[in-house]
């Protein structure tokens, strides 16, 4: 009986592996478009609704909708200006009257205007008479202790995407004594700096701030334990 040469046995090993690697990278394909396909269908689901006032340990990892109060035990309060209100999350806005540059084919233009961006006038074209000082502080946002929703201790990242914000007016004369005497009123904002906010000087700050509003709401999320997540 002839036997069968080296290098067809060879290519014979070398064919069953390619089969056996093809086979692997399908299935593992398909273990991950199935998860996929699975997660894609759940975040569709309606999610259950369930009552605020207590805790089902058999919605345990599902979507669910809570309607009731939401209510804080603390405020949200901004640590550098000691500004606080009763809200699940507070935002801090900080604009500065900045120099921007302006450049096309015929040069480079500048004007002053208002951002809550950093501008970095060091990468100006032309930076001398043009310099944007450092912000002593930037926009932020703070969360409330214990945000509660009947039974439930809420997310406050899942409060923020899901419910509307609202403007807060604020005071110079809610600041502490050391602040109040940098800034001024400015239709709801704080303002400090040179000039007024009518005609501000480069380098004036604006800071106003918004909430998200404590009382009645529906809000959707996971349950895990007694907490209300985004996932």
């Amino acid at each position: 009986m002839a036997r069968r040469k080296p290098a067809s046995r060879t290519r014979y090993a070398i064919f069953i592996l390619a089969i056996a690697v093809i086979a692997a990278a399908a299935w593992f394909g398909y273990q991950h478009l199935n998860s996929q396909l699975v997660k894609a269908v759940t975040d569709k689901i309606a999610p259950v609704n369930v009552p605020a006032d207590r805790i089902d340990p058999a919605n345990e990892g599902h979507r669910v909708s809570i309607t009731g109060n939401l209510a804080v035990d603390k405020p949200a309060r901004d640590i550098d200006l000691d500004i606080s209100a009763d809200t699940p999350m507070l935002f801090r806005r900080v604009e500065m009257y900045q120099w921007r540059e302006h450049c096309a084919a015929a040069g480079c233009n500048y004007a002053a205007a208002w951002s809550a961006q950093p501008v970095d006038s060091a990468k100006f074209h032309t930076p001398a008479g043009h310099e944007n000082p450092a912000a002593p502080f930037v926009s932020a946002r703070f969360a409330a202790k214990d945000i509660h929703l009947g039974a439930f201790s809420v997310d406050p990242e899942l409060a923020a995407t899901q419910m509307h914000m609202l403007e807060f007016p604020v005071r110079a004369a809610l600041l502490p004594s050391n602040l109040a005497a940098s800034f001024r009123d400015a239709d709801g904002a704080l303002y400090a700096g040179g000039g007024d906010p009518a005609h501000p000087a480069v380098g004036a700050l604006r800071v106003s701030y918004r909430i998200l509003p404590i009382g009645a709401v529906t809000l959707i999320g996971v349950q895990r334990g007694s907490k209300l997540e985004m996932r």
